[in-house]
């Protein structure tokens, strides 16, 4: 995180913190959340760098939290992602989007961020999902 700074990252993740409690809260909106996030990332992964390999489990994980059948990560960590999905579908952030390619560094590095704090949880779902 050269461009946009840790610490930057941490503040783009609170900032969506209390909508992200709320929003977690109701499988449909989290449904809307990821579709959103899906669409934006097919839309714009050349500016995604290499989230575009972990955004996906982010948002099957978030998917399947919403739909009821996913729940063994901590309410915390799902909180996190959300607030991370949050920041990068919401156009006016830190970096506004309509910045050409600049606009998505601060969007990939709160993401990244979340993933990085939520690592083991990810991979605990990704295990589920291999036993499935």
């Amino acid at each position: 995180m050269t461009a946009f700074s840790e610490s930057n990252a941490k503040r783009g993740l609170h900032l969506f913190r209390r909508r992200a409690e709320r929003e977690a809260q109701e499988p449909g909106k989290l449904q809307s959340l990821a579709e959103t996030a899906s669409a934006k990332a097919q839309e714009h992964s050349e500016h995604l760098g290499a989230l575009r390999a972990d955004l996906p489990v982010l948002l099957r994980v978030v998917k399947a939290y919403a739909r009821g059948e996913y729940r063994a990560i901590p309410w915390k960590s799902i909180v996190t992602l959300v607030a991370g999905l949050i920041y990068f579908v919401v156009p006016v952030d830190l970096i506004p989007d309509f910045i050409p390619v600049v606009g998505y560094i601060d969007d990939a590095a709160v993401i990244g961020l979340a993933l990085r704090y939520v690592r083991k949880d990810l991979e605990a779902f990704e295990a589920w999902e291999d036993e499935a």
